[in-house]
């Protein structure tokens, strides 16, 4: 016969993985269809996106895209060198 200790353990164990697969689910939903990739910031703070990038997401001139900007260090352009990226 279980105990309620072991009944609780089972319940959270499910719950646990619901909560895992639902995340999961959402990693994946979120990745699909979207693109990482590190540019530098040029002059009047342009950023490109890389051609291989464009062409796989079919993004061309004058599209409509999101951008999520994530420093990926914090310096003044002086102090960058192209070892950073």
């Amino acid at each position: 016969m279980a105990t309620n200790e072991s009944r609780i353990d089972l319940g959270l164990a499910g719950m646990i993985k619901e909560v895992r697969d639902e995340i999961s689910g959402t990693v994946i939903d979120f990745v699909r269809g979207n693109s990482l990739f590190k540019v530098r910031v040029g002059k009047q703070n342009r950023i490109t996106i890389p051609d291989p990038e464009a062409e796989a997401m079919g993004i061309e001139e004058g599209d409509l895209i999101q951008v999520m900007i994530i420093p990926l260090k914090s310096f003044s352009s002086r102090e960058a060198k192209r070892e950073d990226i």
